[in-house]
Parts: C-alpha cells; structure tokens; sequence
C-alpha cells in the first residue's frame, strides 16, 4: 500500500505543480487545480489515512527515517481531507476573486492586477482610489471566508475520530512540528525590541520616497515604498540573466548546463505571476520563469526564487517524493532570502553592478526587511489567536491593531479574512530568516566576507541541497552546527542594516 500512495502523491504534485505553471506563465487562462484534486481524491480518503496510520504503528521505531516520511505523508493526507471537505467555498471564492474587476482610466483592471497597480502608483491619493476600490472588492468574499474557516475548524475535531486534535492550531502544530505558540512569543519579542528603531528608519524614507508622515500613511503606500526606484539604473533588465549565470559560476557550476532547469525569461501577455519557480518533477524538470523588468525590487525577486530554483535543481532524485515536494515550507524560503541578501552586501553590489556609492540602497532594503519581518510577526500572533479559539467577534479589530503596530502606519479590517493562511505561513519565513541569518554569519566566518566567491562555499551548499526538503530549518541549523534557531540573533541582524 505505502509504495503505490508514494507513487500516486508523486504523480499527484508532478499533475498539479504543472498545471499552476501554465496558469501561472500565461499558457492557461484558468488554472484547474480541483480536476486532479478529482482525480487523486483516494490520496485524502479517511480509509487511506487509516492505512497510512496502520503503517506508521507497524514500523520500528529504529526506522526513523522512514517513520518521518510515512508522517509526513499521513500530514499530507490529513491537510488534503479538509481541503476536499471546503472545496466548494473555496471554489466560490476564487471564481468571484478571478471575475472582479474595477474600471480604472477607462478600462477594467481584475482583482488579481490591483496588488501590483497600487504598489507602481506614485500618486498617493490614486494610490488610496485604488486601495478602496480593493478593499470593496474584498468585502464581497467576507461571509464565504468567515464560513470556510467555521467549517475547518470544526471539521478538523470532527473528522479524525481519536486522532483529532483539539483545535485547528493543535492539528497544525502536529502536522507540521512546530511550536506556533512558543514561536508567537518570539515574535513578539522581535516586536517590542525594533519597534523603537523601525519607527525612526521608516519615518524619514517614507517622507522622503512619498511625500506622507508615517500616521497618515496606509499599507499601500508602504508596498509603493518598497519599489524604490531611485537606484534602479544599476539593475538593468539585461543585466539580470548574465548575474544570474555567474553568481553560480563562482560556486563552481555551470548553470547552463543544468538540463533540468529551465530558464523563461520572456514574458507572456497572460503572465500572472511575474517571477516564481515551478518545481515540476524534481529535479527532473525545474522552471525558473521571470519577467524582467529591471530596478532593484525586480533584481530581489530573480535572486530569491533563483535560490529556490537550485534548491530543487539539486535535490537527490533518490529521496521519496514527500522528501522532495513536501515538508518544512520554510526551507526553500530560506534558500531564497539567502540569495536575495546578497543586495544588501556591498562588496557584492560594488563587484556584481559596479555600485559604489550602495549605502543609501542598503539601509532602505534593511528598512524593507525589517518590515516584512514585523508584518509576518504581527500576522503569527494574529493567526495563533485566531486559530485556538479565542478570538470571536473582534477578530477584524485584533488584526488592524495588530498590523498597525508592526507596520506603524493606519490599517483596518480588510484583510483580515483574507491574510490568514492555511498552513500559518507567516511562521515559515519567520524561521527561515532566522536560518538565513544565521547561515549567513557562518558563511562569512568559514569561507570570508566574499562567502558567494568561494568554491568550497558552494560545495557546501549543493551538498545541503542534495537533501531537498528532507529537514526542517531547525534541523539544518543543528547539522551546520548553528545550534538552535536564535531569534535574538535575527534581532541584532535585523537592527544591525538599519545603521549599517
């Protein structure tokens, strides 16, 4: 039984990380991902997860390894099976997302555009305009989503009879092996130590980049912020792809002839996502698919899913597939923020673009990332709470406070349905820029400042790509020799860009 579900969950991700590629490329107009939920539907059975649990009490506890992937795959199915039982909402709501549109300048703008139009708007009461006309959009999805997430939390301590977790953040929590709760008091702490800092650092950039004080800025205008064009005659367009093949060349290989990856670089005119990484069959067949469009914002995207892209690239075909496709979400984020850092050294810049005068750049991307970190922190402790139970009626009011204290400037309700994930994401890129971090002190102590010029540094990261996603972060850091994941060390890392 265990090889032949091995197999169908194999042929299952092959089936649907395809079809999100050609959705997500522009080669389909829809992206029917529910047609081989259809037809896999034996992969989320309540009698295949039986089985899969038989098979789990039967294996030695000495077989740890295969223990964890019959776990995983256990989790796999259990995720599944609540996904089956919410199909219909879920469907409801992205086909009234995919047919929204608002009429701007005279032509209709759909729902899925309007996050990358009020992040190029200059103008800050167009960018507002928009920012409503969103919000009145979103509001159309409110009811559906409240009650999608009514029927999961029930169904998650209704359908797993003695296996049923007490909450949906207890099924999380054993599914996925991590303490959110623990977590959410980490977040806190980055919290309150750079609250004082970010407050000081965002203030003048955003005064100057947009005109606004920071207690009348909105979210909007921090997406605006963050495209900071002012340096973007250093990235150009085609420079991308010739950075692309070199920074892997120092590592000492040659990306082109990697004949499982392949590079799309020209934009479609259905393009929906304009960088991303689709993972095939790894690592058979990778795609890296980016419309480059030049500027530094564009440049941070290419890097951090080119991470992402040799992550899966090098992965061990002789791993099982749940050790390739599935695991620790937070492991291939991490692999991309590690490249993506490199725009904040100066030595890379200086070498790589031939930007000398980088400082300016480098204290606002520190500014971006301490935001981003602040948001997802914010965005966990919000999620916890919503997910235990003890948020009601005042869930809208707990997230547009929570948000406008990590952000320091006016959010509301929105998005407060909206932000929530299913699998509590915003804890994923928390861990994994606590690895990042970490990863990238020991990268300069063992291999210097100029780690990413340095052979035996990428030797060394092939050979932790090899593992593919066979490891939580957590884990990666102990076998590094990291130690545990330290996020008083993410602190000082984070504070330490703004006053570089």
């Amino acid at each position: 039984m265990l090889n032949d579900y091995r197999q169908r969950f194999g042929e299952f991700q092959t089936a649907i990380h395809r079809e999100e590629y050609l959705f997500r490329s522009g080669r389909k107009a829809a992206c029917d991902k529910h047609y081989f939920y259809r037809e896999y539907s034996d992969l989320f059975q309540l009698s295949a997860l039986a089985e899969l649990r038989t098979r789990l009490a039967e294996t030695s506890a000495y077989r740890e390894t295969e223990r964890q992937s019959i776990q995983r795959l256990i989790a796999f199915a259990c995720e599944g099976h609540l996904q089956t039982r919410v199909r219909e909402l879920s469907d409801e709501i992205e086909a009234y997302e995919a047919a929204s549109r608002i009429t701007w300048e005279g032509g209709k703008v759909a729902f899925s555009a309007l996050d990358g139009l009020l992040a190029n708007e200059a103008d800050a009461p167009r960018r507002r305009e928009l920012a409503a006309r969103r919000a009145d959009l979103v509001q159309g999805t409110k009811d559906l989503r409240a009650e999608r997430w009514a029927r999961l939390h029930e169904d998650v301590r209704s359908q797993f009879g003695e296996f049923a977790p007490e909450s949906y953040l207890a099924a999380q929590q054993e599914w996925r092996g991590v303490d959110y709760q623990n977590l959410a008091q980490q977040a806190s702490q980055i919290l309150e130590k750079t609250e004082s800092a970010f407050a000081n650092a965002l203030t003048p950039l955003l005064a100057r980049e947009t005109g606004l004080a920071r207690e009348d800025a909105i979210p909007a205008d921090l997406d605006y912020l963050q495209r900071y064009a002012c340096f973007d005659h250093f990235f150009a367009s085609d420079r991308l792809p010739t950075v692309y093949h070199q920074l892997f060349a120092d590592f000492g290989f040659k990306t082109d002839s990697q004949n499982n990856v392949t590079l799309e670089l020209n934009a479609r005119a259905n393009q929906s996502s304009a960088v991303f990484c689709a993972p095939i069959r790894i690592p058979e067949e990778i795609k890296l698919v980016a419309t480059l469009s030049g500027g530094q914002a564009n440049a941070r995207d290419f890097l951090r899913v080119a991470g992402q892209t040799q992550l899966y690239a090098w992965t061990s075909r002789n791993l099982h597939p749940e050790f390739r496709f599935v695991g620790d979400a937070a492991v291939p984020l991490a692999w991309g923020f590690l490249l993506e850092s490199l725009l904040r050294e100066e030595a890379w810049l200086l070498s790589t673009f031939g930007f000398v005068e980088n400082l300016a750049l480098r204290q606002a991307l520190g500014v971006f990332k301490l935001l981003s970190v602040r948001k997802q922190a914010a965005l966990l402790n919000y999620e916890v709470a919503f997910h235990d139970g003890t948020l009601r009626e005042n869930a809208g009011r707990r997230y547009a406070e929570s948000l406008g204290e990590a952000l320091q400037v006016r959010c509301d309700e929105t998005d407060h349905l909206r932000a929530i994930d299913d699998t509590l994401a915003s804890a994923d890129v928390l861990r994994a820029c606590a690895f990042e971090a970490q990863l990238s002190d020991y990268l300069k102590t063992q291999f210097g400042s100029r780690w990413w010029a340095s052979r035996k540094a990428g030797e060394m990261l092939i050979d932790l790509w090899n593992t593919g996603r066979r490891y939580t972060v957590e884990e990666l850091a102990r076998q590094i020799g990291l130690g545990e994941l330290d996020f008083a060390w993410l602190t000082t890392a984070l504070l330490g860009q703004l006053h570089l």
